[in-house]
């Protein structure tokens, strides 16, 4: 919406400082050039998070490992910068503090395991080498424990490698399969 203000905004100008206008109204508040600033640095700062809800609305079916690269690149992007007024500071930092409160813990181990097994973002890099090593190591961990939870549960059953030869060569009669 400020996007689009911002867009029209010698339009809505126009309309505003129109007779018809001035003679309904006594007092008409417009934006300042400071005002306006401030709008175009919004709209800047709110780019990240319009192309984050554009790929997950894009997605027929979006997966949970879209959110922890999302996340990241929102969190980057709300780096305060010397050149941010006051406001955008401020606007920034709210931003932050309220992405940085979500999906912690294990919810947040369980969505880098997930962006870690989608093809698209297995490299990890929207995180730290550090980090990137402990998905990976879990994720290791994870998959040995259910390996070992299935040899517990199942009998094994003979690998093709495991056979002889004997066995191996064997081919049923015809007429006798089903």
């Amino acid at each position: 919406m400020v996007e689009r203000y911002l867009e029209q905004q010698q339009a809505v100008a126009a309309a505003l400082l129109s007779d018809e206008l001035r003679h309904k109204s006594r007092e008409i508040d417009t934006l300042d050039t400071s005002d306006i600033a401030n709008a175009e640095d919004l709209v800047k700062i709110l780019l990240p998070i319009k192309k984050a809800t554009t790929v997950l609305c894009d997605e027929s079916q979006p997966t949970i490992s879209l959110i922890s690269p999302l996340k990241q690149m929102i969190q980057d992007s709300m780096a305060t910068d010397n050149h941010d007024s006051n406001a955008i500071a401020q606007m920034k930092a709210a931003i932050l503090k309220d992405l940085t409160d979500r999906y912690q813990g294990e919810d947040e181990k369980f969505m880098q395991e997930s962006s870690a097994l989608d093809p698209r973002f297995r490299t990890l890099q929207h995180l730290g080498s550090g980090e990137r090593e402990d998905v990976f190591e879990r994720i290791m961990f994870k998959a040995s424990q259910m390996q070992q939870q299935d040899q517990d549960v199942q009998p094994r059953s003979p690998h093709p490698a495991d056979l002889d030869d004997s066995s191996a060569s064997f081919v049923p009669p015809m007429g006798q399969c089903p």
